[in-house]
């Protein structure tokens, strides 16, 4: 139903002044965020003196308050300065929102003061207590304005939504660690600081304690695992370009130099132990960009990786799991064959590093060994996460465009350093020669110097050292970006293209649409114009409800694709069929099962009225007296801010779940986007969206004819009736649109005709205990009662199976089509659950 807008009334003060409007809602607005502008106002005037006298510092103690507030609002560089006024207004303008004024300035001042003592109290005791340890730069006066602002976001925390608490908190906690693990700086330190001293400002101005959800969607768990990946790809830069040295991961921005700037005496000992090396080690400091530049291209393929990870493909994944175990290592390579004349050179490779111990050297190595380590860990543990797979043309391109391009760069190793010998010193032979080529496909920075028995030092044999390694790692970048950016890339996708234009040109039941989402597989009909969706677990093709296309109703069509599972050694399930499919289905003599029922609805003769609705027209009444008004839309259709709502809205509902998301035939916010998928949304009075639903397209001989409720979801402080509502504006757009079919889905493990007790089987009963289990995690029964106030005609919904002593193993092969990735350890903690919560919910 379009939204309602309300008509202007043009009064003859704003036809007079028709910017008043404007300047009175800019005046609400500083009123509203008086105190961000106060913070930001102040930060301009003291930089600005800072910038004009060139210093602006007070001539005061380390703990002087006055210098301690002032470097609260002080930036010496205009950039710097624009940098962070911009994070100012939106941290602090957000922060005031739900903190206030007072307890804004409370958090900015008062906690910036805190963190400033602590941060000068932490560089008294490394200066004076382990001076041998020095974990960051030393610390200035006061902490920077950067501090105060994590202090405002971490005080925020505890007082936004627990979805929003555990976004702020992760965001914060992932800014102020790689910064200062990777940088170091005096200011990346306060930014530590900040972290617990922001939490604890919030819970003493009253803010929950609680933490923030822990179960998060697909969605969620991709975001952060993309996040982690990028981390991990531009720690390095970070490193490089701002690191002081002194962070424990600052090892990664001492590795984007050229090692054989730091290391050519060694090698050339090593190789000749009879003469002198004949270069100059200053004769090497024009190499290092090179060097540099190359070690960028494994961080630029983890960057393409992380796309892909945010996009579920399960290969990206993969690739990123791969280059952080390449430079695991690596890394390991570099600690265990490193001698100590090495590493004391490598310490000392930038002058602008103050650390120059070997043992702090070491250390590093180990914790930027254990670093991507970690990662590739956390990646596999969560890589159910990147349900997506490439298709096997794409795999089989990438890794031959790999394969290819590693031939090519070292056929160049080869034929170059063996044309150009004479450039290296000592002449390289041909064992010494073979026995490091492999080598010299990593990165420069990543080759041990103890690995190395020659050195480039003519202009060729330096263009015959970079070249390979140059050239691999562009063509893996390539290939990288290729191979997520491929819309053909994903497994099935010409099958699902085939599958599309077989469902538009013909007919399917109420989960026909549902076939064409991620995860299915096609059987396509090689007699007749119609095909099944399937997935395979445990040796059982589980169908997605029953055949589409023109010839859907074809009796063949089931006995074909039994015979196709039996060629391939798998037991076909029917899942999800109509009563329709399931007649056609008696051909095969096959026991059935009734797993739902569907809520089926006519939209051109359901009304409103009688008591059995009085539901639906409360709401209705109730929505029009409190503003809330209803919008048909897609998602295309809607704006960034909006789609953010409806984000929110599911992850504060999945996170209110004991067991995670299911899939299936249970539609989610994955599927929202899809350009066939419409949305009637709720919005309240202020334009915020309350609550929303998704309904996908009944197709019938080529057309469109109706719509299926696929996802519904609410926020906690809509509205009572506002989903009755939504669905009896459904109904009215729908009847509007000339459609004829609504169904509101099926209701699994619920049924309303259940019949005699005495004449239902053991297999009923135990779906009913089934039922009962999942009632208070998914509440598919509370969801059935709910169907119940708009009366509409409940049809079955059935499993057709062959064998009734493969029930068991049937039972665990749906299990895992509805929760993918499921191993028995989280299997086992899913039962907990599901026990725990039925417990919880008895009275």
């Amino acid at each position: 139903m379009s939204q309602v807008s309300t008509p202007t009334v043009s009064t003859p003060a704003a036809r007079q002044n028709p910017r008043a409007p404007r300047s009175h809602a800019a005046v609400a607005l500083v009123r509203r965020r008086l105190g961000t502008v106060s913070i930001a106002t102040a930060m301009v005037v003291a930089s600005v003196v800072t910038m004009a006298t060139g210093g602006g510092k007070l001539d005061a103690g380390p703990f002087d308050v006055r210098e301690m507030l002032a470097a609260l609002l002080r930036v010496d560089q205009p950039l710097t300065l624009a940098a962070v006024l911009a994070a100012t207004l939106v941290v602090c303008g957000l922060a005031e929102g739900v903190l206030g004024t007072r307890r804004l300035l409370a958090a900015f001042f008062g906690g910036g003061l805190v963190v400033a003592t602590i941060g000068q109290a932490l560089g008294v005791f490394e200066e004076h207590v382990i001076p041998a340890i020095p974990l960051n730069a030393p610390p200035v006066a006061g902490a920077p304005p950067l501090a105060a602002l994590v202090t405002v976001a971490m005080a925020a925390s505890c007082f936004a939504s627990p979805l929003w608490r555990r976004r702020i908190r992760l965001g914060s906690i992932v800014f102020a660690v790689t910064l200062f693990l990777y940088a170091a700086s005096a200011s990346d330190m306060y930014a530590l600081i900040a972290l617990p001293v922001g939490v604890g400002a919030g819970l003493l101005m009253g803010g929950s304690s609680a933490p923030g959800v822990l179960r998060s969607s697909l969605r969620e768990k991709r975001i952060l695992l993309a996040a982690l990946t990028a981390i991990i790809a531009v720690g390095p830069v970070i490193a490089t370009l701002w690191g002081s040295g002194a962070g424990l991961l600052s090892i990664y921005g001492w590795l984007s130099y050229d090692p054989l700037a730091t290391v050519n005496d060694v090698v050339c000992a090593i190789g000749s132990s009879a003469a002198p090396c004949p270069v100059p080690l200053s004769d090497y400091t024009e190499l290092q960009p090179w060097a540099g530049w190359i070690a960028a291209l494994p961080q630029v393929v983890l960057l393409v990786a992380a796309w892909g990870i945010l996009r579920g493909r399960r290969g990206a994944l993969h690739l990123a799991v791969a280059i952080n175990l390449m430079t695991f290592v690596a890394m390991v390579a570099l600690v265990a064959l490193s001698e100590i004349d090495t590493l004391e050179q490598l310490a000392g490779a930038r002058e602008a590093f103050a650390v120059t111990d070997v043992w702090q050297t070491v250390l590093g190595m180990v914790v930027g060994a254990l670093l991507p380590l970690a990662a590739a860990v956390l990646l596999l543990r969560f890589r159910s996460a990147a349900q997506i797979p490439s298709g096997a043309i794409v795999r089989r391109r990438f890794a031959s465009t790999i394969l290819l391009s590693a031939v090519l760069s070292l056929t160049i190793a080869v034929v170059g350093t063996l044309a150009f010998a004479g450039g290296f010193r000592p002449w390289p032979s041909v064992s010494a020669l073979m026995a490091t080529l492999p080598l010299r496909l990593l990165p420069p920075s990543l080759l041990p110097a103890e690995a190395l028995t020659f050195v480039p030092v003519s202009g060729a044999a330096q263009v015959v050292w970079y070249l390979p390694p140059l050239l691999f790692w562009i063509a893996v970048a390539v290939a990288s970006v290729r191979f997520i950016a491929n819309s053909r890339a994903e497994a099935g996708s010409p099958d699902r293209e085939r599958a599309q234009t077989l469902l538009a040109a013909g007919s399917g039941d109420t989960l026909g649409h549902m076939t064409l989402w991620e995860g299915n597989s096609y059987w396509f009909s090689p007699d007749v114009e119609a095909a099944i969706a399937y997935r395979v677990r445990g040796g059982f093709a589980v169908t997605l409800g029953g055949p589409f296309g023109p010839d859907r109703t074809c009796p063949t069509v089931g006995r074909a694709f039994a015979d196709f599972c039996e060629e391939h050694g798998w037991t076909p399930v029917f899942y999800s069929v109509d009563e329709a499919d399931r007649a056609r289905l008696d051909s095969l003599g096959w026991q059935r099962l009734q797993v739902a029922e569907e809520a089926l609805i006519d939209p051109v003769t359901w009304m409103p009225t009688g008591k059995k609705r009085q539901d639906v027209r409360t709401a209705t009444n109730r929505a029009d007296r409190e503003g809330v008004t209803s919008q048909w839309t897609r998602w295309s259709a809607l704006t960034f801010l909006e789609r953010s709502q409806i984000r929110d809205i599911s992850e504060a509902w999945v996170a209110d779940k004991s067991i995670p998301e299911m899939g299936f035939t249970l539609g989610s916010t994955e599927q929202i986007d899809d350009p066939a998928v419409r949305l009637l949304l709720a919005r309240d009075a202020h334009e915020r969206i309350v609550a929303f639903t998704s309904w996908i397209p009944v197709h019938r001989d080529g057309q469109v004819v109706g719509y299926a409720l696929d996802v519904m979801r609410r926020r906690d402080e809509a509205m009572n009736g506002v989903m009755e509502f939504l669905i009896g504006r459904a109904v009215e757009q729908l009847r509007a649109d000339g459609m004829t079919f609504l169904s509101l889905s099926g209701s699994p493990l619920a049924r309303h005709t259940s019949g005699d007790e005495h004449d239902r089987s053991s297999l009923d009963r135990g779906l009913d205990a089934l039922g009962a289990l999942l009632e208070p995690a998914y509440g598919f029964r509370s969801l059935a009662n709910f169907k119940k106030k708009f009366q509409p005609v409940f049809s079955p919904l059935w499993m057709v199976y062959p064998d009734p002593a493969q029930l068991p193993s049937i039972a665990i092969a749906l299990v895992r089509c509805y929760i993918p990735g499921l191993t028995l350890r989280k299997a086992a903690q899913l039962t907990g659950a599901l026990r725990r919560s039925r417990e919880s919910a008895a009275p």
